[in-house]
């Protein structure tokens, strides 16, 4: 663990904070102790487990960010009322991501871990709610478009901001889900921006201990570059299934049996409609055209 400020503490994930880990963080009230987040790790979550947890708040229902919760058993998790429907529901959750329609059977990696999706939300927490832990303050932050229920957090008295899946990464904003939302996703990034917070750290990337401001204007950018790299691919035109593997989305491609290829089509299909609202392209029999 990272200690940030007194009783305030960074937990990388393992694998770099990368999927299917992320990072968490940690604080240590007086009267509460909270933990963001629950997928570091196995191996990375015994000192938390040491210093105790008296609460688990749920960012958002992606496995990444509670794949160790089985390691804080008892342990009650709030999180927004938005994300109850999956947080329970492995069925609900494979269709809202929309991988129940990938073609991709994820069971190797789903029934490795005993009891993902068998856990209850026993709090819901509402946006701009303040979490009094005794010496340390916390705000609740709805910051939905990477899922309907994501939520950020600031310490005000530290001017810090831990920002969960809106991530910070050289990648950019990820929406390649069915339940993402172009358009939520921009308005809570420019919503991070106006707190101006002074330090950050999110679940896979940071911590960042200036720039901030900056660092999030660089990643809402990314997705007007991705707007770009669509317009640029349709000087003729095309269909959906041509913009497989086109480099709009991704740089680089793994052989992941074709799930990075339906999260890209995803995207695309995002930024399509998104620009289509915005009169710049139109789709007719299928094919997508500038307008």
């Amino acid at each position: 663990m990272i200690e940030l400020f007194p009783n305030v503490y960074y937990v990388p994930g393992k694998n770099a904070s990368r999927f299917p880990y992320c990072a968490c963080l940690y604080l240590k009230g007086r009267d509460l102790r909270l933990l963001i987040d629950a997928g570091m790790g196995a191996g990375q979550v015994g000192p938390v487990k040491q210093m105790g947890v008296d609460v688990l708040l749920l960012s958002h229902s992606h496995i990444d960010h509670h794949l160790t919760k089985r390691e804080l058993r008892g342990v009650p998790i709030w999180a927004h009322a938005a994300e109850l429907p999956y947080v329970g529901s492995r069925e609900r959750y494979l269709q809202a991501t929309g991988i129940a329609d990938s073609g991709v059977d994820l069971s190797a990696l789903l029934d490795a871990v005993p009891g993902l999706f068998d856990y209850q939300v026993s709090r819901v927490l509402a946006d701009g709610e303040v979490l009094d832990l005794g010496d340390l303050s916390l705000e609740v932050l709805h910051t939905p478009g990477h899922t309907p229920g994501h939520l950020a957090f600031y310490l005000p008295q530290h001017n810090f901001l831990f920002s969960a899946d809106v991530d910070l990464t050289g990648f950019g904003p990820y929406y390649g889900h069915y339940f993402a939302d172009l358009e939520d996703f921009i308005a809570s990034i420019r919503r991070l921006k106006a707190l101006g917070a002074a330090r950050a750290a999110t679940g896979h990337a940071g911590p960042f201990m200036g720039d901030v401001a900056q660092r999030l204007e660089a990643y809402e950018q990314v997705i007007y570059q991705r707007d770009q790299r669509v317009l640029d691919f349709l000087q003729r035109p095309r269909r959906l299934n041509d913009f497989r593997r086109s480099g709009v989305i991704y740089r680089t491609y793994i052989e992941d049996f074709g799930l990075q290829d339906f999260f890209e089509r995803v995207h695309v299909e995002k930024h399509l409609h998104r620009l289509a609202a915005l009169g710049r392209v139109r789709v007719e029999d299928g094919l997508w055209r500038l307008c």
